[in-house]
Protein backbone atom coordinates (compact mmCIF):
# COMPACT_ATOMS: atom_id res chain seq x y z
CA UNK A 1 0.00 0.00 0.00
CA UNK A 2 1.50 3.31 -1.12
CA UNK A 3 1.56 6.48 0.96
CA UNK A 4 -1.32 8.70 -0.12
CA UNK A 5 -1.26 12.46 0.33
CA UNK A 6 -3.78 15.05 -0.82
CA UNK A 7 -1.96 18.39 -0.60
CA UNK A 8 1.42 20.08 -0.44
CA UNK A 9 1.14 20.63 3.32
CA UNK A 10 1.17 16.88 3.88
CA UNK A 11 4.14 16.54 1.54
CA UNK A 12 5.93 19.30 3.44
CA UNK A 13 5.57 17.36 6.70
CA UNK A 14 6.98 14.22 5.09
CA UNK A 15 9.90 16.12 3.62
CA UNK A 16 10.71 17.86 6.90
CA UNK A 17 10.58 14.74 9.06
CA UNK A 18 12.67 12.62 6.69
CA UNK A 19 15.23 15.41 6.27
CA UNK A 20 15.50 15.83 10.04
CA UNK A 21 16.12 12.09 10.35
CA UNK A 22 18.90 12.38 7.77
CA UNK A 23 20.45 15.47 9.35
CA UNK A 24 20.49 13.73 12.74
CA UNK A 25 22.21 10.70 11.22
CA UNK A 26 24.81 12.95 9.56
CA UNK A 27 25.52 14.81 12.82
CA UNK A 28 26.06 11.60 14.79
CA UNK A 29 28.22 10.11 12.05
CA UNK A 30 30.42 13.18 11.90
CA UNK A 31 30.95 13.08 15.65
CA UNK A 32 31.74 9.37 15.47
CA UNK A 33 34.23 10.02 12.63
CA UNK A 34 35.82 12.99 14.41
CA UNK A 35 36.27 10.97 17.59
CA UNK A 36 37.86 8.14 15.61
CA UNK A 37 40.21 10.63 13.94
CA UNK A 38 41.19 12.03 17.36
CA UNK A 39 42.18 8.66 18.83
CA UNK A 40 45.88 8.72 17.75
CA UNK A 41 46.35 12.24 19.15
CA UNK A 42 44.48 11.61 22.40
CA UNK A 43 45.18 7.91 22.98
CA UNK A 44 46.21 8.45 26.60
CA UNK A 45 43.17 10.59 27.32
CA UNK A 46 40.77 8.06 25.81
CA UNK A 47 42.36 5.23 27.77
CA UNK A 48 41.78 7.04 31.05
CA UNK A 49 38.08 6.19 30.76
CA UNK A 50 37.88 3.77 27.85
CA UNK A 51 34.65 2.05 28.89
CA UNK A 52 32.80 5.36 28.69
CA UNK A 53 34.39 6.26 25.37
CA UNK A 54 33.76 2.82 23.86
CA UNK A 55 30.06 3.11 24.72
CA UNK A 56 30.05 6.65 23.29
CA UNK A 57 31.58 5.50 20.01
CA UNK A 58 29.10 2.64 19.76
CA UNK A 59 26.12 4.84 20.58
CA UNK A 60 26.92 7.38 17.86
CA UNK A 61 27.50 4.65 15.30
CA UNK A 62 24.30 2.80 16.23
CA UNK A 63 22.29 6.03 16.02
CA UNK A 64 23.73 6.66 12.56
CA UNK A 65 23.06 3.19 11.22
CA UNK A 66 19.55 2.76 12.64
CA UNK A 67 18.51 6.06 11.08
CA UNK A 68 20.26 5.24 7.81
CA UNK A 69 18.28 2.01 7.63
CA UNK A 70 15.02 3.93 8.05
CA UNK A 71 16.04 6.45 5.38
CA UNK A 72 16.62 3.83 2.68
CA UNK A 73 14.33 0.95 3.68
CA UNK A 74 11.93 -0.09 0.89
CA UNK A 75 8.78 -0.62 2.99
CA UNK A 76 5.80 0.70 0.95
CA UNK A 77 4.04 2.31 3.94
CA UNK A 78 6.96 3.89 5.78
CA UNK A 79 8.54 7.29 5.38
CA UNK A 80 11.72 6.71 3.40
CA UNK A 81 13.61 8.12 0.43
CA UNK A 82 12.23 5.72 -2.19
CA UNK A 83 8.65 6.56 -1.20
CA UNK A 84 9.29 10.31 -0.97
CA UNK A 85 10.80 10.40 -4.47
CA UNK A 86 7.86 8.47 -5.88
CA UNK A 87 5.51 10.96 -4.22
CA UNK A 88 7.41 13.79 -5.92
CA UNK A 89 7.13 11.99 -9.25
CA UNK A 90 3.38 11.56 -8.86
CA UNK A 91 2.72 15.06 -7.49
CA UNK A 92 4.80 17.40 -9.61
CA UNK A 93 1.98 19.95 -9.34
CA UNK A 94 3.13 20.74 -5.80
CA UNK A 95 6.14 22.48 -7.36
CA UNK A 96 4.05 24.73 -9.66
CA UNK A 97 4.65 28.47 -9.35
CA UNK A 98 1.19 29.14 -7.94
CA UNK A 99 1.64 26.61 -5.14
CA UNK A 100 5.17 27.87 -4.52
CA UNK A 101 3.95 31.48 -4.15
CA UNK A 102 1.22 30.40 -1.77
CA UNK A 103 3.69 28.53 0.46
CA UNK A 104 6.07 31.49 0.56
CA UNK A 105 3.53 34.31 0.53
CA UNK A 106 5.01 35.80 3.70
CA UNK A 107 8.53 35.82 2.28
CA UNK A 108 9.59 39.32 1.06
CA UNK A 109 11.75 37.71 -1.64
CA UNK A 110 9.03 35.49 -3.06
CA UNK A 111 8.99 37.29 -6.46
CA UNK A 112 12.71 36.82 -7.08
CA UNK A 113 12.59 33.26 -5.81
CA UNK A 114 9.62 32.42 -8.03
CA UNK A 115 11.30 33.97 -11.07
CA UNK A 116 14.08 31.39 -10.90
CA UNK A 117 11.76 28.56 -9.90
CA UNK A 118 12.20 25.25 -11.67
CA UNK A 119 10.13 22.12 -11.41
CA UNK A 120 11.90 18.83 -10.67
CA UNK A 121 13.99 17.65 -13.58
CA UNK A 122 12.52 14.29 -14.59
CA UNK A 123 15.87 12.90 -15.74
CA UNK A 124 17.52 13.81 -12.44
CA UNK A 125 14.51 12.49 -10.55
CA UNK A 126 14.84 9.12 -12.27
CA UNK A 127 18.54 9.04 -11.39
CA UNK A 128 17.70 9.76 -7.76
CA UNK A 129 15.02 7.05 -7.74
CA UNK A 130 17.51 4.58 -9.22
CA UNK A 131 20.14 5.49 -6.60
CA UNK A 132 17.85 4.84 -3.61
CA UNK A 133 16.40 1.61 -5.04
CA UNK A 134 17.90 -1.61 -3.69
CA UNK A 135 17.21 -3.37 -7.00
CA UNK A 136 19.32 -0.93 -9.02
CA UNK A 137 21.94 0.10 -6.46
CA UNK A 138 24.04 -2.69 -4.89
CA UNK A 139 25.12 -0.37 -2.07
CA UNK A 140 21.54 0.28 -1.01
CA UNK A 141 20.83 -3.44 -1.33
CA UNK A 142 23.69 -4.15 1.08
CA UNK A 143 22.32 -1.63 3.58
CA UNK A 144 18.83 -3.12 3.35
CA UNK A 145 20.24 -6.63 3.93
CA UNK A 146 21.96 -5.37 7.09
CA UNK A 147 18.69 -3.75 8.09
CA UNK A 148 16.72 -6.98 7.57
CA UNK A 149 19.26 -9.41 9.03
CA UNK A 150 21.03 -7.44 11.75
CA UNK A 151 19.52 -4.11 12.83
CA UNK A 152 15.75 -4.60 12.65
CA UNK A 153 15.90 -8.39 13.04
CA UNK A 154 18.84 -10.55 14.05
CA UNK A 155 19.17 -13.46 11.63
CA UNK A 156 19.08 -16.69 13.62
CA UNK A 157 20.45 -18.56 10.60
CA UNK A 158 23.71 -16.61 10.59
CA UNK A 159 24.07 -17.07 14.36
CA UNK A 160 23.45 -20.83 14.23
CA UNK A 161 25.85 -21.24 11.30
CA UNK A 162 28.42 -19.04 13.08
CA UNK A 163 28.66 -16.84 9.98
CA UNK A 164 29.26 -13.13 9.71
CA UNK A 165 26.89 -11.03 7.63
CA UNK A 166 29.91 -8.99 6.54
CA UNK A 167 31.23 -12.00 4.61
CA UNK A 168 28.26 -11.89 2.25
CA UNK A 169 27.49 -8.17 2.48
CA UNK A 170 30.69 -6.25 3.22
CA UNK A 171 29.86 -2.79 4.54
CA UNK A 172 32.22 -0.06 5.76
CA UNK A 173 32.30 3.55 6.97
CA UNK A 174 33.16 4.90 3.51
CA UNK A 175 29.89 3.46 2.22
CA UNK A 176 27.97 4.85 5.20
CA UNK A 177 29.39 8.28 4.44
CA UNK A 178 28.45 7.96 0.76
CA UNK A 179 24.85 6.98 1.54
CA UNK A 180 24.43 9.83 4.02
CA UNK A 181 25.90 12.47 1.74
CA UNK A 182 23.77 11.38 -1.19
CA UNK A 183 20.63 11.27 0.95
CA UNK A 184 21.07 14.85 2.17
CA UNK A 185 21.97 15.99 -1.37
CA UNK A 186 18.77 14.49 -2.74
CA UNK A 187 16.59 15.89 0.03
CA UNK A 188 18.08 19.37 -0.26
CA UNK A 189 17.64 19.29 -4.04
CA UNK A 190 13.87 19.00 -3.70
CA UNK A 191 13.64 21.14 -0.57
CA UNK A 192 15.18 24.03 -2.52
CA UNK A 193 12.71 23.53 -5.35
CA UNK A 194 9.77 23.12 -2.99
CA UNK A 195 10.39 25.79 -0.38
CA UNK A 196 13.58 27.63 -1.41
CA UNK A 197 15.51 26.34 1.61
CA UNK A 198 18.06 23.69 2.38
CA UNK A 199 19.23 21.89 5.50
CA UNK A 200 22.69 22.00 7.07
CA UNK A 201 24.34 19.01 8.72
CA UNK A 202 26.61 21.28 10.78
CA UNK A 203 25.55 21.63 14.40
CA UNK A 204 26.74 24.36 16.77
CA UNK A 205 29.21 22.81 19.17
CA UNK A 206 30.14 19.93 16.86
CA UNK A 207 33.71 20.08 18.18
CA UNK A 208 32.83 20.19 21.90
CA UNK A 209 34.54 16.82 22.29
CA UNK A 210 37.88 18.61 21.83
CA UNK A 211 37.29 20.68 24.95
CA UNK A 212 36.58 17.49 26.89
CA UNK A 213 39.75 15.78 25.66
CA UNK A 214 41.88 18.90 26.24
CA UNK A 215 40.49 19.17 29.77
CA UNK A 216 41.45 15.54 30.44
CA UNK A 217 44.92 16.23 29.05
CA UNK A 218 45.32 19.30 31.27
CA UNK A 219 44.20 17.34 34.32
CA UNK A 220 46.69 14.56 33.57
CA UNK A 221 49.52 17.05 33.10
CA UNK A 222 48.69 18.73 36.41
CA UNK A 223 48.64 15.35 38.09
CA UNK A 224 52.05 14.47 36.61
CA UNK A 225 53.43 17.83 37.72
CA UNK A 226 52.12 17.25 41.25
CA UNK A 227 53.76 13.81 41.36
CA UNK A 228 57.05 15.25 40.06
CA UNK A 229 56.89 18.02 42.64
CA UNK A 230 56.26 15.49 45.43
CA UNK A 231 59.22 13.36 44.27
CA UNK A 232 61.48 16.40 44.24
CA UNK A 233 60.28 17.28 47.70
CA UNK A 234 61.02 13.77 48.98
CA UNK A 235 64.48 13.80 47.39
CA UNK A 236 65.32 17.13 49.02
CA UNK A 237 64.22 15.78 52.43
CA UNK A 238 66.37 12.65 52.03
CA UNK A 239 69.39 14.68 51.06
Amino acid sequence: MKIKITNSEEFSRLLEVLTNETVTACIHFRLYSDLEAARPTYAVEFNESWTFWWLTFQSHLDTTLFRLCKIYEPHPESLNLPNLLNIIKENAKFFDEGNFRERLKGNPFVDSLASSLKKPDLIQLQKDIAFVNMKSNPLVNTLVMWRHKFFAHRSAGYVVANKSLADQYPFNMIQVDQLLKEAIRILNRYSILFQASSYSTQIIGHDDYRHVLKSIRSALLRHEEEIAHELEHLKSKDS
